[in-house]
């Protein structure tokens, strides 16, 4: 007993129908003007014949059809022969099919990332040429056994006809790969055909007879003829009835019929009829009606979702003048966006868009006239979107970054897509008294309110601010140890020392540890601002106190000072302080000699400063150096008279002074 399955993914797919009804529905439009396709609508001869008959003729070139309406075949063609249409016929209807449209914009995509492109496909076919075009230039593979006869760059942008066989696909893939080629992949290939193919792959290895329905030079049709016969199934393409022979039929189990995407419902149940008539036999019943255009239907949801007032949609720029810009939303004609819909500022259209830039606009209006003028607003969709993203940011709590643009009475505009304010209280952590230095700068805020209806926005950097002090505060404090050496900003200056913000805690930076020369005010060495590191000297964590050194991440002079004042040399020095017992003079910054009151003349000295005042620049010579109890004992008479005193013991004695001092 014979067995006839017919395929349950047969017939139109989604983008053959949309072809044909943009077609007819030119018709139904056009008027006195006459309807034309650029080439075959689609590579079905049964279909061209009724397109034919319903007054729909077939061009070469866009010139044949100048001033009338003009049909883009489904399988496209090069963005040079769009714009030569555009520019010759009165109306352009692109009927090109949503997969193979994004193929193209895949493959421009690339280009414009200087990226290498290849296509894999059949670089004769229609579909394939007008890929190329998009690229102005790419290395084209049928087979994978080419790639390796091939010269190909290092890196590359992968796009595949959309009726390409998964399977030779991946093996293209690998051949690629094989030769070190890194590659970028675009998945273009239809769904709907991946179905059919996988159908009869499946079916081929189950039936010994397989009959495949379509136009010879249909490349999706001729894609299933070759998978069944590399299946081992004997396979017969046929365009209709007439061409079935009854000996084929004879002698065979299990029958299937198949069919490619452009093949009328029709004509598949002509064909089933012949089959039935010849072998007696009816096909298996389907256990599931419509299965196969509920489920290709999905797939074109997205592509060819019905468009109306209101709707946000993705669009790309195809060109961009003084009127304004021309946008491709992927509907049956290019929208318009008019100079004042593009931007809230006064700004020419080519300075909000170029040619190629994807763009959010809202659909104002479909006008009803023969051309079908869709009105589109780049701004209002701005808006709106910036709307739903302040009241997400609101909720979620996230940062939004926007520029100040202008400084008013108690805060800062700020763009946010829409006028959004910040109040002064929330523009720093704390008091700012001029707020036009933060006109054109980025602030980084969350979003205190939003109010649609008030047309009302408020933000806070305050918040944001406070928020990353207070983490940064309990980081450090997590990781702060005595000893360690942190990087600090100089925050406030007092008498008594500098206090120095170490990561969001401030630690004290005493007058006495900044130098090891003396210091007068802490102004002298350090100022506001300024950058430095500082070493943690103590950390009281229950009162929260931090003592921070700047002079122990500095040389100790007093570590080469043996070597820079010898004993018996003589130099100049700086009297800092006055004593009782004699005078101190400053060497160097932190190094410091007593000039004992018994070496200050030859003469009886009663007090110090009867010879010598703090600030007077003295000659001294060096009597006794001691690193290690960091003193030096000094001698201005000696350095006077430029010779020994010859008095034995007098140095030993000055010394001795010294430590009595």
């Amino acid at each position: 007993m014979k067995s006839i399955i017919v395929t349950k993914h047969a017939g139109f797919c989604p983008g053959v129908r949309r072809a044909i009804s943009l077609a007819h529905d030119a018709v139904s439009r056009a008027g006195e003007h006459k309807v034309y396709t650029l080439g075959p609508l689609i590579n079905n001869p049964v279909v061209i014949d009724r397109l034919s008959r319903a007054g729909i003729s077939v061009v070469t070139d866009p010139e044949e059809a100048s001033g009338e309406i003009l049909v883009i075949r489904a399988h496209g063609v090069t963005p040079e022969v769009l714009k030569r249409a555009k520019e010759h016929c009165h109306v352009v209807v692109d009927a090109t099919c949503p997969f193979v449209a994004r193929a193209q914009e895949q493959a421009a995509k690339f280009a414009s990332e200087s990226l290498p492109v290849i296509v894999v496909g059949d670089k004769e076919h229609p579909e394939v040429l007008g890929i190329v075009g998009n690229c102005k230039e790419a290395v084209v593979i049928e087979e994978p056994e080419q790639v390796r006869a091939l010269e190909l760059p290092n890196e590359a942008g992968l796009v595949a006809q959309t009726t390409y066989d998964q399977r030779k696909l991946q093996l293209v893939v690998e051949e690629l790969q094989r030769k070190g080629v890194r590659l970028h992949l675009a998945n273009t290939i239809c769904e709907a055909t991946r179905l059919r193919q996988d159908e009869v792959r499946e079916l081929a290895s189950q039936c010994d007879l397989m009959l495949v329905i379509g136009g010879a030079s249909s490349a999706n049709t001729r894609r299933l003829v070759e998978i069944a016969r590399e299946a081992g199934c004997t396979t017969y393409l046929v365009e209709g009835p007439s061409e079935i022979r009854a000996e084929w039929l004879e002698g065979r189990r299990a029958i299937c019929i198949a069919a490619g995407a452009s093949t009328p419902d029709d004509v598949i149940k002509e064909v089933t009829g012949k089959v039935e008539e010849i072998t007696g036999q009816s096909p298996n019943p389907s256990q599931e009606e419509k299965r196969e255009e509920e489920a290709e239907k999905k797939i074109y949801d997205e592509a060819l979702k019905p468009l109306n007032e209101g709707d946000i949609v993705e669009g790309k720029v195809v060109s961009v003048d003084d009127n304004g810009a021309l946008v491709d939303i992927g509907y049956k004609s290019e929208g318009i966006v008019p100079p004042g819909e593009l931007s809230k500022k006064n700004l020419r259209p080519q300075d909000v868009v170029k040619p190629g830039d994807v763009i959010q606009v809202v659909v104002l209006g479909l006008d009803k006239n023969q051309e079908g003028t869709i009105r589109l607003s780049k701004r209002r969709a701005d808006e709106l979107l910036a709307w739903d993203r302040l009241e997400k940011a609101k909720q979620d709590g996230s940062i939004i970054e926007a520029e100040a643009v202008q400084s008013v009475k108690g805060g800062l505009v700020v763009d946010v897509g829409v006028r959004g304010f910040v109040p002064a209280s929330q523009v720093e952590r704390g008091y700012v008294s001029d707020l036009t230095k933060y006109v054109g700068t980025t602030l980084r805020m969350k979003v205190l309110e939003v109010d649609k209806a008030r047309n009302r926005v408020v933000l806070s950097q305050r918040v944001v601010l406070e928020e990353e002090r207070e983490k940064k505060k309990q980081e450090t404090w997590a990781s702060l140890e005595e000893g360690q050496v942190r990087h600090g900003v100089v925050k406030g200056i007092t008498d008594f020392g500098v206090f120095v913000d170490i990561g969001g805690v401030d630690g004290l930076l005493h007058i006495s540890e900044l130098s090891w020369g003396r210091v007068n005010h802490p102004s002298e060495v350090v100022k506001e601002g300024q950058e430095l590191d500082v070493k943690v000297l103590r950390v009281d964590r229950e009162k929260g106190r931090i003592s921070l050194g700047l002079k122990q991440i500095l040389p100790d002079p007093w570590t080469t000072v043996e070597s820079k004042y010898s004993e018996g040399s003589t130099i100049e020095g700086k009297v800092t302080r006055l004593a009782p017992f004699g005078a101190f003079v400053e060497l160097e910054p932190g190094v410091e000699g007593l000039v004992h009151i018994s070496e200050m003349s030859d003469e009886r000295v009663a007090k110090p400063e009867d010879v010598v005042c703090a600030g007077q620049t003295v000659r001294v010579k060096v009597l006794r150096v001691r690193p290690a109890e960091k003193r030096i004992s000094l001698s201005i008479k000696q350095a006077d008279q430029g010779i020994n005193t010859g008095i034995p013991g007098a140095e030993e004695a000055a010394a001795s002074n010294d430590e009595e001092a």
